[in-house]
């Protein structure tokens, strides 16, 4: 059914169930199962297992297909739902040595472009303290693969958990709008982010705002590492987006 860097996804022949298996052996397997069912989605697990060297997560199949541009408005009341359930169970801090390690990985990689507004709007805030909060179960890869819609119920279903940790809610609504709802024209798209914030008050917009530029350069040291012939296609699609943010909302 779908292949990616870490795992590949198939189908049984009665189309009722998904396996998906493993690629790095570093029990996978296990921790997406965990947090599915944290996340109150145990009902999808059927089971995690090792047969034959193999790391497999066999999953009741759902009905639907990724997200596209069509779908995000039908989407966004779903999404908020299950999101701001998600975020409801809190544990301990956000972990800010982790975002500072973060920048200075990507200003080492990236110093050869001028990107010194997105980096102030993560820095700034970060230096005064404004980041500092409780941190919330959270699933941190909101893109639009990772989004099935059936498109006959409307129903939907938000899979692929491995990277699932204790974050800044925040956090996770910057990347499901740079993943997901940046398929929207860039207004659209910054509506419907703004409309899945629990407060739009300037400590929120605030730290959203500086999560926004750090996906982003998530984003562009990710492929810069990865993919580098996708690097100034992506730097140009995902920049403009960002700025077009950062003038919009406080810092």
């Amino acid at each position: 059914m779908d292949s990616g860097m870490q795992s590949r996804v198939y189908a049984t022949a009665d189309g009722q169930t998904v396996v998906k298996v493993y690629r790095n052996h570093q029990g996978d397997h296990r921790t997406e199962a965990r947090n599915m069912r944290r996340a109150g989605l145990g009902a999808w697990v059927q089971d995690a297992t090792e047969a034959d060297g193999i790391e497999a997560l066999i999953l009741r199949r759902f009905p639907g297909r990724p997200l596209r541009a069509a779908d995000v408005p039908r989407a966004l009341p779903q999404l908020r739902d299950q999101l701001a359930g998600l975020h409801r169970e809190q544990a301990g801090h956000v972990d800010l040595r982790r975002v500072q390690e973060r920048l200075r990985r990507f200003r080492s990689a990236l110093a050869a472009y001028p990107l010194g507004d997105l980096f102030d709007a993560v820095e700034v805030p970060l230096e005064r303290g404004l980041l500092a909060g409780p941190a919330a179960f959270c699933h941190l890869d909101l893109w639009h693969d990772n989004i099935l819609m059936n498109p006959e119920s409307g129903e939907v279903l938000v899979i692929d958990w491995t990277k699932a940790a204790w974050d800044d809610p925040l956090r996770d609504l910057a990347l499901l709008k740079t993943g997901t709802l940046d398929l929207l024209p860039p207004d659209e798209s910054l509506q419907a982010a703004l409309s899945l914030l629990p407060d739009q008050d300037r400590a929120t917009l605030t730290r959203y705002r500086a999560y926004l530029a750090m996906t982003t350069l998530h984003d562009l040291y990710w492929f810069l590492m990865n993919e580098p012939y996708e690097f100034e296609g992506q730097r140009d699609a995902k920049v403009p987006r960002a700025r077009h943010v950062l003038a919009r909302l406080p810092g």
